[in-house]
């Protein structure tokens, strides 16, 4: 930052600690957002070499977002709903938002020294996470979920210990906003669901202690995200679930997870696999029903799926188990189909459940017969093969002299 900069931030913190309404100025929150813009950019450039220059004034950052925060909540509960779009109150926010970019902007850039994530992230606890969840709703930013984001992806296992605290702070209070319908609050949807799958991804052990009510909610979000019919959102979601399947199953608590959810699970996904409208999603939902089948005849399960204290009808094995639940799921999804018919798809699963192309064409086919897809245009369910027989094609013509300009060549390797 240039001197100059850095003399102006120092006169406004200085005229700040005399009297804090100093900040509250107009002209002044706009050039603290300017100071902040600046800092953010050279950030993006100096990586590491950032450190000493955002060390000087991180904590009063802190302290003027603190005061920001509280100056949009005050006028939100004051002035209504409408208060939130306000010029002031925008600008106000604009300072949060870059304040968080900043932050965001120097963890992702520096190099992964455990130390530097252990002298950022604690002060940002209270002031960032206590802060979201103390906010109205319209006044929560969705930069704070992809801003710890970033720090779970970049420290990993470090973060374990924090975990508690930043589920805590965010998880309820942003699911209570972004389950309501598929609309609100679209930024804060998708940013939730990165920040949860870097927990799951590199915090497993954080999921594994929360409380059965935590880990349902967990669940409950991930379910919701995959029914969701905005690509994105199911995308991550199915993601995520898929990597909390593997991690439960390498985990003491296999047995215990599965009985919870493995219904659950395949119910679900069946819904969404022939429901019609989330088609794009064929591929994961496939994967999934794959990791399933496979698991009902595997060791890893050593204890029944079945609750044994209410089906009265003792199983000889897991496999014989979700054999008969899945003839029975899909015979009244499929009313038109025979009982043949689906005993002969269920058994087909279990056949072909090693092989990941075998059992996603058998899938297919079984889709494309039934009577809710076959007036329909089912090209999303051969996505995957029409790719791949692009870039077939494509390989093909490369060999062929002159059949492809050498300047498309030269953007698909920009692209790249």
């Amino acid at each position: 930052m240039g001197c100059m900069l850095r003399a102006k931030w120092a006169e406004i913190i200085g005229q700040a600690r005399q009297s804090v309404d100093f900040l509250k100025d107009q002209d002044v929150i706009r050039t603290v957002l300017n100071i902040l813009q600046t800092n953010t950019s050279v950030a993006s450039s100096l990586g590491t070499y950032f450190l000493p220059q955002i060390s000087l004034i991180f904590l009063d950052m802190l302290n003027v977002y603190r005061m920001y925060s509280e100056l949009i909540s005050t006028n939100i509960a004051e002035g209504g709903p409408y208060a939130s779009r306000t010029s002031y109150v925008k600008l106000l926010r604009s300072v949060k938002r870059e304040t968080l970019k900043l932050i965001e902007t120097f963890l992702d850039r520096a190099e992964d020294q455990p130390q530097i994530g252990k002298q950022f992230v604690p002060p940002m606890m209270d002031p960032v996470l206590g802060d979201y969840a103390r906010n109205l709703p319209d006044a929560r930013e969705s930069e704070v979920l992809s801003l710890f984001a970033t720090i779970i992806n970049k420290y990993k296992a470090t973060m374990i210990e924090d975990v508690p605290r930043i589920f805590e702070a965010v998880f309820q209070c942003t699911l209570q906003m972004i389950t309501k319908n598929f609309e609100d609050y679209p930024e804060h949807r998708l940013k939730f669901f990165s920040l949860l799958r870097a927990i799951a991804t590199h915090c497993f052990p954080a999921l594994i202690r929360l409380s059965s009510e935590q880990l349902k909610l967990v669940m409950d979000s991930i379910i919701w995200a995959f029914r969701h019919t905005e690509r994105n959102i199911s995308e991550t979601g199915l993601n995520l679930l898929l990597e909390m399947l593997k991690n439960f199953q390498a985990s003491e608590f296999c047995n215990q997870f599965y009985r919870t959810y493995f219904v659950t699970i395949e119910q679900e996904i069946f819904a969404v696999l022939t429901d019609t409208f989330h088609k794009p999603g064929f591929k994961l939902h496939v994967s999934v029903l794959q990791h399933l089948f496979c698991l009902a005849e595997s060791g890893s399960l050593t204890e029944p799926l079945w609750d044994v204290a209410t089906v009265p009808y003792p199983y000889p094995n897991n496999a014989m188990f979700v054999r008969e639940y899945t003839i029975k799921l899909l015979g009244s999804s499929f009313p038109n189909m025979t009982t043949a018919e689906v005993t002969q798809f269920v058994n087909g699963l279990f056949e072909s459940r090693n092989n990941l192309s075998t059992f996603k064409d058998h899938i297919r086919d079984f889709l494309v017969q039934s009577k809710e897809f076959s007036a329909q245009d089912n090209k999303d369910l051969y996505a995957e093969e029409a790719a791949a027989q692009r870039e077939r094609e494509r390989q093909r013509m490369l060999t062929i002299p002159g059949l492809i300009a050498p300047n498309e060549i030269q953007d698909e390797m920009l692209d790249s």
